[in-house]
């Protein structure tokens, strides 16, 4: 499925509301619909301990006519279409997604099948941007609005992942209607967000600057977007890390991730975001954590061709030269409370195999600036992640 899936960061900047009381933001974003019908999909963590949906229907007079929780990390098949199935039958005309990547991808892929009625895994499988299909939607009648609780971005991109039930893959969609209509940027929820995740899925954002910046054919824009995401996120969580509360900090990271999706859906990402997503799907990581053990690896693996888009990234670390970055992320991560080694993760020899072979037809893998062309290649990196 194709069509103009690169809206500019100005566009996405547009959608964006920062806003630390979520109902006055719900508020004012529906405020010009005919009787707004809006359903919440949140994830199961939130609901359960914060008050969020609570207030939103006791402020906003009716017009939340419905909750589901039924996103799952990885979002299955199954799950995006039980979502699917909620939107159409509650006739809703928002969809309010809160949570992290995992919800907030369901939700573009569930108003995806909503809107085309499809049904199905084999009618969306169709639609997958890996097959290469196109698809002409004329309408979009349905506005999503997003409220970020992590890091990841899905918020800002038009693309959306979720696993198929064919294939066992996570599969990827894109098309410009993905990127959701408003964007809300509310750092008292992320209170509610573990730790461990906030910071993790953070650095899944940090994977997201890297790579882009390390990307072949990368424009000046869009690494130089890539770069300024990079530095307010290496700062503003280690200071969240010191002092969880503060909101000031949080909504720097935010603000990072924001600017750290400026080449999602441009530029193809490397093996730490390909690796990854077989070892989220193989090992049953998330895919903050894969992020925390490949990718300073890949960027030592990477180091003879990218050296010049590492030298930036030095400067942006406050390190001396490109061979300092990798070892800089790695103390980075480890500061933070996160693992940093492959082996801390107990990943089977059967998952580690098979990602080895699975990894030499990954597209995203192969897409990486040194090529990976053998298993060796792959084991390389495995073994500088330790």
């Amino acid at each position: 499925m194709t069509a103009p899936a690169f809206p500019d960061m100005a566009n996405i900047k547009k959608r964006l509301l920062i806003e630390d009381d979520i109902v006055a933001a719900v508020s004012s974003l529906t405020a010009g619909s005919d009787d707004p019908r809006i359903l919440i999909s949140i994830s199961r963590s939130l609901l359960a301990s914060s008050s969020v949906v609570e207030d939103l229907k006791e402020q906003l007079h009716g017009q939340i006519i419905g909750v589901v929780s039924v996103l799952t990390e990885h979002t299955p098949y199954d799950k995006v279409f039980e979502l699917a199935n909620e939107i159409t039958s509650s006739k809703a005309t928002h969809l309010l997604s809160i949570g992290g990547g995992s919800v907030i991808d369901g939700g573009k892929i569930a108003l995806l099948a909503a809107n085309l009625q499809i049904r199905d895994a084999e009618a969306l499988e169709e639609l997958a941007s890996s097959l290469g299909k196109t698809k002409d939607i004329a309408t979009w009648p349905i506005q999503h609005i997003a409220v970020p609780t992590t890091l990841s971005g899905a918020e800002f991109t038009p693309i959306a992942g979720a696993t198929s039930s064919i294939t066992g893959r996570k599969t990827g969609f894109s098309h410009a209607f993905l990127l959701p209509d408003n964007i809300i940027l509310c750092a008292p929820l992320s209170l509610h967000t573990p730790e461990k995740l906030w910071l993790s899925t953070g650095i899944r954002a940090v994977d997201h600057a890297v790579e882009t910046i390390c990307a072949p054919g990368v424009d000046h824009e869009s690494a130089e977007f890539c770069a300024n995401g990079l530095a307010l996120l290496y700062r503003s969580m280690i200071e969240t890390r010191k002092d969880p509360d503060s909101l000031i900090y949080r909504e720097s990271s935010q603000l990072g991730v924001y600017y750290a999706t400026a080449g999602i859906s441009r530029y193809r990402m490397g093996a730490s975001h390909g690796l990854g997503y077989l070892l989220g799907v193989l090992g049953n990581v998330p895919h903050g954590i894969t992020s925390c053990v490949f990718l300073p690896a890949v960027l030592t693996y990477n180091l003879p061709v990218t050296e010049d888009p590492q030298t930036r990234i030095a400067g942006v670390l406050d390190v001396e030269t490109a061979s300092d970055v990798a070892p800089a992320l790695k103390d980075f991560i480890g500061a933070l409370g996160l693992p940093n080694k492959l082996s801390a993760l107990g990943i089977s020899e059967e998952a580690i195999a098979e990602i080895k072979s699975l990894a030499l037809t990954h597209p995203v893998v192969q897409a990486n600036p040194r090529p990976i062309k053998t298993v060796e290649d792959v084991a390389e990196i495995m073994a500088l992640s330790g």
